[in-house]
């Protein structure tokens, strides 16, 4: 091994033990590591987020800046010139002990240009601009390190992609700054397409602090209708990924979205929207078991749209998933408009910590709608009554414990369109929870 690389070996260790003893990355309440990522599409929403929950969050990635067709880094602006950098956020996220690590993209014009990337990593001149501008950044805005979001490069890529990366993690491990990499989810190497099969994951792996796999776009905008996450395929990449990287640098990327399809073209939505749409059209929550995800349809102007998209249920299954496979752990995409339950999930899986309403007593819960023994309507009204010390963080309903759906707010009301119910017996369960995690549960049986 030559001297030079010895020493990068060196430096990569050094940098990886640094994050394990720095008290500021020990600031969150949680046992493992949770990254926010913080657009500036929704900047306003998502810093509420990190106010109400600044015990969760290990660190932040602002979305702030990207590359220059001449390699340098600028940030995003407004259509009056305004950065979107708010020093204000800087500061309560320092004087929480709030890694900041802002994102570094590679989106010209709202697309992800690849090409402008392969130019870059294929020319000295422009790798060095590129090297230096994103050390730079770091170090003159006093920044923890960067997390790196190039992406839709091609396969052919591969070699110089691993050459600059590696640079770039020499670069900011002599200033002491930390390297987070965002990489395509795969279940093998090299990947199915271009995007992961320009990312050597090993390689990666052992030079960057963090690896931040996005397990999701399993469906996308026009991919057609289908869970954006499905379980099986997110415990497939974790488990493919712990092979190749060192585990305590997976990070699992956890996405609290979800697109509105008309046929195979989607609209992204967060959950406050889908949750609107549902409202607006009267439709029918269902829960995907295999994949453990909500959809529903509906139809507006003669026009059928399905939606599928992530609630606290779905990110609580995918939280198991990351403790099963011992990872390091989770980085959520997006902050904003999401179940505000997730954080519950988080804070009751992940342990280890105090957040805000914790205790120990569980709520109470009763169905006052359908009675039991009762016959089911066409479309019956399921209505809980839930109370609790602190207060009732939200209802989920059950029939034949699949999840039908959930209420946040009372009265906790959900509707079933029992039309195409097959005839027989059906146990309605509703499980109220608290903001600790506490929870208790309620049934009816009732007949179609």
């Amino acid at each position: 091994m030559s001297r030079l690389r010895s020493r990068g070996f060196l430096l990569a260790a050094l940098a990886a033990l640094l994050v394990v003893l720095d008290p500021r990355t020990m600031h969150a309440s949680l046992s493992k590591r949770v990254s926010g990522n913080l657009v500036f599409w929704d900047q306003s929403r998502g810093f509420d987020v990190i106010l109400a929950n600044a015990d969760i969050f290990s660190d932040i990635s602002p979305f702030w800046y990207h590359v220059a067709t001449d390699g340098r880094v600028i940030p995003y602006t407004t259509n009056s010139g305004t950065s979107y950098e708010d020093p204000s956020i800087l500061s309560f996220l320092r004087a929480n002990g709030i890694l900041v690590i802002p994102t570094v993209t590679n989106i010209l014009n709202g697309v992800w240009d690849g090409a402008l990337v392969s130019r870059i990593i294929a020319d000295p001149v422009l790798t060095t601009v590129n090297v230096s501008s994103l050390v730079q950044l770091a170090v003159t805005n006093g920044y923890d390190g960067i997390d790196l979001d190039y992406e839709n490069l091609s396969a052919s890529d591969r070699p110089a992609f691993t050459t600059f990366v590696n640079q770039l993690a020499g670069a900011l491990h002599a200033e002491g700054k930390l390297l987070t990499m965002n990489v395509y989810a795969k279940t093998a190497e090299p990947g199915t397409w271009s995007g992961p099969q320009a990312q050597d994951w090993w390689a990666i792996g052992q030079v960057a602090d963090q690896v931040r796999i996005m397990t999701y776009e399993y469906h996308w905008s026009t991919s057609g209708p289908g869970p954006i996450s499905p379980i099986d395929w997110v415990g497939s990449v974790l488990a493919f990924a712990r092979t190749t990287i060192p585990a305590q640098k997976i990070i699992q990327g956890l996405p609290l979205y979800g697109y509105d399809w008309v046929g195979q073209s989607g609209v992204d939505v967060v959950w406050e929207e889908a949750m609107a749409l549902a409202r607006q059209y009267g439709a029918t929550l269902t829960w995907d078991a295999a994949s453990a995800s909500p959809w529903f349809e509906y139809v507006a102007k003669r026009t059928r749209h399905t939606v599928w998209f992530e609630n606290a249920s779905s990110v609580d299954a995918k939280l198991q998933v990351n403790i099963g496979n011992d990872v390091g752990g989770v980085s959520v995409w997006r902050l904003g408009g999401q179940d505000p339950e997730t954080w519950s999930a988080l804070r009751t899986r992940f342990g280890g910590g105090t957040g805000p309403g914790l205790d120990s007593v569980a709520p109470t819960v009763s169905i006052t709608s359908p009675l039991n023994g009762g016959l089911l309507l066409k479309t019956q009204r399921i209505e809980a009554l839930a109370s609790d010390n602190v207060g009732v963080a939200r209802v989920e309903f059950y029939v034949n414990e699949a999840l039908l759906a959930t209420d946040t707010a009372t009265p906790y009301v959900v509707y079933w369109n029992t039309r195409r119910t097959a005839p027989g017996s059906y146990v309605i369960k509703a499980v109220a929870y608290d903001a600790s995690g506490n929870s208790a549960t309620a049934t009816v049986t009732t007949t179609r």
